[in-house]
């Protein structure tokens, strides 16, 4: 009798390992996504259709049997190596899925983000007045199951932590009152140069602008201000362009914009919190995207000379 138990004991536990702990080997990873609201049933079927588990109804009794139905978390989950059906019931209740990214390039317009954040899930749409003026340009990380409100929420929130840190540890000479009006000039510093090199030299020269009491005269502000950042401008701007009336326009008002013309990244942030010191009052784009940077008017239209020589 004794014996019998012991047998029945031994082939229990055997069959118990085989079918719960026993790994084996997956050649390539899978990759499977657990909804907010699935069922078990529904998360077993999604295992078994990608071969993870052998039987779909062992894996419900099994999860049921250890009491985590309940613990079961929504996310996008890697599986691959060796995995047996014990580790990936953990998996699942640790809830350890796989973050996705999301990039805002440095210089988009609210549009072009919202287009692309509203691409990611169509039935939760947002709009362009969701959309806050302060964003720093980066990449970011989001869960599958989030929203587009929840990545945005997120983004507002990490921006907004960068941010205050590089407004703190500014160059307190700068002439701004705010961190809004640090984005503002950041983004128009975003919209002149691509060069990193430069994210903190043409804030200089904006200071020392302002300092003179000068206009900025910021070809960027003036493309805003026609195209209010819906779309490209599909021309070169003309002469008659720096008239428009905005207050966008910087050829036409003293002073910032009233908001920024597009995401600056963390570079043109923090260049335009700790500018590069020098007399610059002017710069000119040469052929290799970036510029040639001159002290006063006269050696400015040299600078233009040269330009034009080179260009033809």
């Amino acid at each position: 009798m004794i014996k019998n138990s012991i047998f029945f004991c031994v082939i229990s536990f055997n069959l118990i390992f085989i079918l719960f702990f026993q790994k084996k080997e997956i050649a390539n990873e899978v990759k499977i996504i657990v909804e907010p609201g699935m069922q078990l049933n529904d998360i077993s079927k999604n295992l078994y259709d990608n071969d993870l588990i052998k039987n779909k109804l062992i894996f419900v009794i099994w999860v049921k049997l250890n009491f985590s139905e309940k613990k079961l978390k929504f996310g996008e989950y890697l599986f691959g190596g060796k995995i047996s059906m014990n580790s990936i019931l953990e998996k699942l209740k640790d809830g350890k899925s796989l973050s996705r990214k999301i990039t805002i390039v440095e210089g988009w317009s609210k549009t072009q983000f919202l287009e692309l954040l509203n691409n990611l899930n169509h039935k939760k749409l947002l709009y362009i007045e969701d959309i806050p003026d302060e964003i720093i340009a980066d990449t970011y990380f989001y869960q599958v199951s989030d929203d587009p409100k929840d990545i945005l929420d997120n983004i507002v929130s990490k921006s907004r932590d960068m941010a205050s840190k590089i407004w703190i540890n500014r160059d307190k000479t700068i002439p701004l009152k705010n961190i809004s009006e640090l984005y503002t000039l950041a983004s128009i510093v975003e919209k002149e140069t691509s060069d990193k090199r430069e994210k903190s030299v043409i804030p200089g020269v904006f200071y020392n602008r302002f300092e003179k009491n000068m206009r900025l005269q910021s070809d960027p502000t003036v493309v805003y201000a026609i195209t209010l950042g819906k779309e490209k401008m599909k021309r070169k701007l003309l002469r008659k362009d720096l008239k428009f009336e905005s207050k966008y326009n910087t050829y036409l008002n003293k002073g910032l914009p009233p908001s920024p013309i597009c995401f600056p990244g963390l570079e043109a942030i923090k260049g335009t919190a700790n500018p590069y010191k020098s007399n610059f009052l002017y710069f000119v784009s040469n052929k290799d995207g970036g510029h040639l940077f001159s002290s006063n008017y006269q050696d400015h239209l040299e600078n233009i000379k040269k330009v034009r020589k080179i260009k033809k």
